[in-house]
């Protein structure tokens, strides 16, 4: 920008601030072809026993000089404010290190965004000095932190070197209530950035370094490589729980020695001096030719807690240097007056971090089986709200045509899809294992089963899509599987997405939740689950036999799942629901907006079934309506069809629901007799509303005493069983109890 530019915009921030009431004086000290810097002077609201002496309690005075510089960029970028050299340290500011001026935090969040949201610069321009003398004012009266919002742990936003740690782990595992100190493995690079000072990068791993006591061991220290980053540790120092930091001390530790003054104030000076003892010991017998950086981190105790954290302890972390070149007369590596470094301390990625960051609920620790584009993307949304994801399993091998919606890119040479997620969950800060099989022949594989689904898991989520699949997992939660089972799975181009998660010990399965389902099913939902092109049952084959799924954009794909992946949470969260559920949602016609349904499905009533290997499982929702009609005829028998699944894979005869008795059926005290009278008509209406999913799977009545199968009934079940290949259950409900038998065996 020209000069000329500069002054112009000086020379009108001056006319705008010049009707301010708190600007007192105004002038420009300096213009450039890059900044302008402008000199204020605001006077500042004390409180009323500060004003006579002309300063507060806290250091500000009635008058501060404040200089605000404007940069290229200008009005496109919001002004700056600098402070005088002495200014009193204060939260939200950036302190003087000697050789810039103290900067004020003036907003929460981006200057840039503040100033440019009001349309007129004039507006700007004094919204931004209404925010600097508002901050001052606090600044007089000691209010720009307190325990409501948060301690603002120092300002280093700066400082370009970097530590990168798990700061939930540190605080979790490692801190304890009595002062102590842990030296943790670490990866270095000299220079993080290329600048002039000093920008050392550490990034700390949870694991402890050799006993500082078997000097024998792996020695903790490698210098970096033009290739890979160097080997060092990382002391993690902390007080006891009685020394709280109450002061907010400037930010202008430059050696060792002022180091070991801090840690005194900070209640860790003695392991401190233990360290650094400890540390010359590792070096006293070797010579280090070349700088060799170690990271020290000052767990500092806080009276509250710390700003958008849960824990009062604030992490301040320092860089100095082992430096013990080849002499005659080798003085110690680690001197007083050696220099430190200033980290600014960045969270690693981890559960605890992306919990924070997510605010989702906390669920069971999790496996995955299917590593396809919907379980991929389930996978990485679930880890970064702060899931524990600790296996996944796919038998398949990533495809170029995967890329096209798949959570990872990769080259196209053949990779299999679990190790492959696996290595991304990593990434995350997970620990994830990976399982290249069928997750069906695994369930009867007692070491494969532990590789797919490992012991610690609270929760297993299907996203295969494959009913297969869903049926060998139904009903192994809390058998083979100690787990909770959930599935995810998408239909319909991606235009509908239902979740399933199953009830304590597995009941309702898997299996039950989708005849739950479709015993509820609206007309758009049915619609989108039995397309016959890109329905939930359609299978599409590519080239030479390669199964191909159905087209949607990743868009499409991920949107969807990622609100599948929110009702799942909702669903498995900690303090959620223990109970079957299910959620449906389907994008309405004009794609602008999805709507969801949930359903709480209880457990299903199980009834022996005599006459065959067959088990009868029976809806809540069933057992409520045939007491209901039961209820209705006291004196007579009565009954009615029963509509549901019959699975042949399974043994399983599912109920999901019923149909009342034809006009024509006769009930007496003695017998039941159901009538035919527009029967096939409302068993066919009940099947095309199921999209062709449930049918008439047997009959019911009721006896008046508590008395088994009758002759009659055998004789009836025969019958059935000869005129139709799926077994048809004959359900009797006394006063007692359920009992059911179906034709399958003479008697």
């Amino acid at each position: 920008m020209a000069e000329a530019d500069m002054r112009r915009h000086a020379e009108h921030f001056l006319r705008v601030v010049g009707g301010y009431p708190y600007v007192s004086n105004a002038g420009i000290a300096f213009v450039g072809e890059n900044e302008a810097v402008l000199a204020l002077e605001l006077a500042v609201e004390l409180p009323n026993g500060a004003r006579l002496a002309g300063r507060s309690e806290t250091g500000v005075r009635a008058v501060e000089p404040v200089e605000v510089v404007l940069q290229t960029g200008y009005p496109g970028r919001c002004p700056s404010f600098r402070l005088r050299h002495d200014f009193p340290v204060m939260p939200h500011l950036a302190p003087s290190d000697g050789k810039s001026l103290p900067v004020p935090c003036l907003v929460d969040g981006s200057p840039d965004e503040f100033f440019t949201q009001h349309d007129l610069v004039d507006a700007g321009i004094m919204a931004i000095v209404d925010q600097m003398c508002i901050w001052l004012k606090r600044a007089a009266t000691g209010r720009l932190s307190n325990a409501k919002h948060g301690w603002e742990p120092l300002n280093r936003a700066a400082v370009l070197g970097t530590i990168f740690i798990d700061r939930e782990h540190i605080l979790g595992e490692r801190i304890r209530k009595d002062a102590g100190c842990v030296w943790l493995r670490s990866r270095y690079l000299e220079k993080l950035y290329r600048a002039e000072e000093e920008t050392p990068g550490f990034w700390v791993s949870n694991d402890l370094a050799p006993s500082l006591a078997a000097l024998e061991q792996t020695f903790p220290f490698e210098f970096e490589t033009r290739k890979d980053p160097g080997r060092t540790v990382a002391a993690v120092l902390w007080p006891s729980q009685k020394a709280v930091s109450k002061d907010l001390l400037a930010d202008d530790v430059t050696t060792l020695g002022q180091l070991e003054a801090r840690a005194d104030l900070y209640g860790m000076g003695d392991q401190l001096r233990h360290f650094v003892k400890d540390l010359e010991r590792r070096f006293e017998a070797m010579w280090v030719s070349a700088p060799l950086p170690v990271a020290v981190v000052l767990c500092v105790r806080r009276p509250f807690v710390l700003m958008g954290r849960s824990s009062s302890i604030e992490c301040v972390a320092y860089s100095l240097n082992v430096h013990r070149p080849r002499s005659d007369n080798p003085s110690p590596a680690l001197r007083p007056d050696i220099p430190v470094f200033p980290l600014r301390q960045v969270d690693m990625p981890s559960q605890g971090l992306f919990r924070s960051m997510s605010g989702a609920l906390a669920i069971p620790n999790t496996s995955i089986i299917g590593c396809g584009s919907v379980g991929s993307k389930v996978g990485m949304h679930l880890a970064r709200t702060g899931a524990r994801i600790l296996a996944v399993t796919d038998s398949a091998f990533l495809q170029p045509h995967n890329m096209a919606r798949h959570a990872l890119a990769r080259s196209p040479f053949p990779q299999f899809k679990a190790p492959e997620l696996a290595y991304e969950l990593g990434r995350l800060g997970a620990t994830t294992r990976s399982f290249i099989g069928d997750i069906i022949p695994a369930l009867d594989e007692p070491d494969d089963l532990l590789r797919a689904v490992p012991t610690q898991s609270g929760l297993l989520v299907n996203t295969t899509a494959s009913r297969l699949v869903r049926e060998a997992l139904s009903g192994c939660a809390g058998g083979r599987i100690k787990a909770r089972v959930a599935e995810v799975t998408l239909f319909g181009r991606g235009d509908g997405a239902f979740v399933f998660a199953e009830g304590p010990l597995g009941n309702p399965s898997l299996s039950q939740l989708e005849a739950s389902l479709y015993a509820t099913v609206t007309k758009r939902e049915r619609q989108l689950l039995f397309d016959p092109t890109h329905g939930l049952t359609q299978v599409q084959i590519g080239d030479g036999c390669g199964s191909l799924t159905m087209p949607m954009t990743d868009a499409r794909l991920s949107a969807m799942t990622a609100m599948a992946t929110e009702e799942l949470c909702r669903m498995v969260g900690i303090e959620a629901s223990v109970g079957g559920q299910i959620a449906i949602g389907v994008r309405d016609r004009t794609g602008l907006s999805t709507n969801w349904r949930r359903i709480a499905v209880p457990a299903f009533h199980n009834v022996k079934v005599e006459g065959g290997d067959w088990s009868l499982d029976i809806a809540d929702d069933v057992v409520r309506l045939i007491r209901k009609e039961i209820a209705t005829y006291p004196t007579a028998e009565t009954g009615g069809l029963l509509i549901g699944t019959c699975n042949s894979r399974l043994r399983k005869i599912t109920v999901v629901g019923t149909l009342p008795a034809p006009e024509d059926s006769k009930r007496s005290a003695t017998s039941f007799v159901l009538g035919t009278k527009g029967l096939k008509k409302m068993i066919s209406q009940r099947f095309r509303d199921s999209g062709g999913s449930l049918f008439d799977v047997g009959t019911w009545h009721s006896h008046l005493s508590d008395q088994g199968a009758s002759a009659l009934d055998w004789h009836t079940a025969n019958s059935l069983a000869r005129e139709r290949p799926p077994p048809a259950v004959l359900l009797i409900s006394t006063p007692l109890r359920f009992l059911a038998i179906t034709g399958t065996s003479s008697h």
